[in-house]
């Protein structure tokens, strides 16, 4: 018979890295987290050359043998690989960063070429309780807020506003 993991039991035997933990930087806590991205964008952009290359052989031996519609769709394919590397370099870089300085809390995002940046009175922010575990983070000053937290995985946002909080809370 096997035995059942609670969800509780689950998160604490998660890998816990510095992104969740926060990093104690001289006077402040950061928390920097950044897109998990698996291949570097130079990588992408020769695998993504070796497919439109193919794909042009392909179009071209037909239209070699007389099939001549098919070449036109092999160009296209290529002008989808090309949005796709573009839209993938682009978003390479994105990140979010949170600083709990003194009496200030500092949230900066990138996401494409859009950088937002929040500050919010320490004293004054409060995370919102998480209503389900896929939601992002709520810091919340009155009616001013921000999210945080899109950067991890949905199983570690529990414990990670877990720890943002009491940051927030320690003096």
């Amino acid at each position: 018979m096997g035995t059942v993991k609670s969800k509780n039991n689950f998160m604490s035997h998660l890998p816990t890295s510095e992104s969740i933990l926060g990093r104690h930087d001289g006077g402040c806590w950061v928390w920097h987290l950044k897109r998990n991205i698996s291949i570097a964008p130079s990588h992408l952009a020769f695998v993504f050359m070796a497919l439109g290359i193919i794909s042009l052989l392909i179009g071209l031996g037909f239209y070699w043998v007389g099939a001549s519609f098919v070449l036109p769709f092999s160009f296209v394919e290529i002008a989808v690989l090309v949005i796709a590397y573009f839209y993938n370099a682009i978003h390479a870089n994105d990140y979010e960063k949170l600083i709990v300085d003194g009496n200030s809390i500092k949230i900066e995002s990138k996401i494409g070429f859009k950088i937002t940046q929040t500050q919010l009175v320490r004293s004054l922010t409060r995370v919102d309780t998480l209503r389900h575990m896929n939601e992002i983070i709520h810091l919340r000053q009155g009616v001013k807020y921000s999210y945080f937290g899109k950067f991890v995985h949905a199983n570690l946002r529990p414990l990670l506003a877990k720890k943002i909080s009491e940051r927030l809370h320690l003096r």
